[in-house]
């Protein structure tokens, strides 16, 4: 796996790791079409699944170039996540 074959949690993947903005992430989760009926409900099922733990599995995967950037992307969405949680 690369970078871009991660599935951010964004409406337009991101290519590299500057494009890939708390802002972005917020929308996102926050939106109609994501599962959840509350706010707290979207925010933990999102949590649980960048969970840094749980996405290990994943990074496991990336090809050593790109797993630098992929953690520091994950790292950007879960502080993003409990941002929203603290809110």
């Amino acid at each position: 796996l690369e970078f871009r074959d991660i599935p951010w949690p964004m409406f337009s993947q991101p290519q590299a790791l500057d494009e890939l903005a708390p802002a972005k992430v917020t929308r996102f989760v926050l939106s109609p079409l994501h599962p959840g009926e509350t706010r707290r409900e979207k925010v933990r099922a999102a949590l649980r699944r960048w969970h840094p733990d749980r996405f290990g599995r994943v990074l496991a995967r990336v090809k050593e170039e790109d797993r630098e950037a992929v953690e520091e992307g994950v790292g950007i969405v879960v502080r993003c996540l409990n941002g929203l949680l603290e809110r």
